[in-house]
């Protein structure tokens, strides 16, 4: 099993160097209970963890992470799991920022833009449930981009399922009640892993620029 040993390497270096460098830290949040300001709505393939993108302290941050990093709407059925992430983070932990992280190359949106979405043996029942969150941006782009590049469809639906996360959002009263309050940010923000680039989406715009 030399993956798991790997990591019982790995374990071993973080035991010897980055736990006695962050102790004082760790055993401060400890202390103080779980306070995260922002949380991350992340998929599982993004390859780089929030809390090394943007440099930031154990306890610093909630991250939630799913297929495609989707958000699905106010009381979806099967998806209890997500939703009550998201409830604990708003209104347990009163997170100040909700940040949903699509990022590029994305095997999720892959899977979505597939013809295998389409048969009825091609995608598992679950997969295909979670997944149709977003078939709207799928249905979409299909339409619109029919003669463009598998590559281009992918890039356009990647960035359209991240918008429709974020208007799922708002079908979330407490959510919603939250930002009327001035108590609540969303932010839907699109990672380039090649070039080491984020894009932001601008709500006012309706399109995504990047971060500096």
């Amino acid at each position: 099993m030399p993956d798991i040993g790997k990591m019982v390497s790995g374990f071993r270096v973080f035991k010897s160097t980055t736990f006695p460098e962050q102790q004082d830290i760790i055993r401060h949040f400890i202390d103080q209970g779980q306070k995260p300001t922002t949380m991350f709505i992340s998929c599982v393939d993004l390859r780089i963890p929030p809390a090394m993108l943007f440099a930031t302290n154990p306890g610093e941050l909630y991250v939630v992470n799913n297929i495609g990093g989707l958000v699905p709407k106010y009381n979806s059925t099967g998806v209890h799991g997500i939703t009550a992430a998201i409830e604990y983070a708003v209104t347990g932990l009163e997170v100040e920022n909700i940040v949903v992280l699509g990022h590029a190359k994305c095997n999720s949106i892959k899977m979505m833009m597939s013809d295998e979405f389409d048969k009825t043996d091609g995608l598992s029942e679950s997969m295909r449930t979670w997944l149709s969150i977003a078939s709207e941006a799928r249905d979409a782009v299909k339409a619109e981009m029919s003669e463009s590049s598998i590559e281009e469809q992918q890039a356009a639906c990647e960035s359209e399922s991240l918008v429709i996360s974020l208007r799922n959002l708002m079908t979330y009263p407490y959510i919603a009640q939250r930002m009327e309050e001035d108590k609540l940010n969303i932010f839907g923000w699109h990672f380039n892993i090649e070039e080491g680039e984020i894009m932001a989406f601008d709500p006012d715009t309706g399109f995504f620029e990047p971060i500096s």
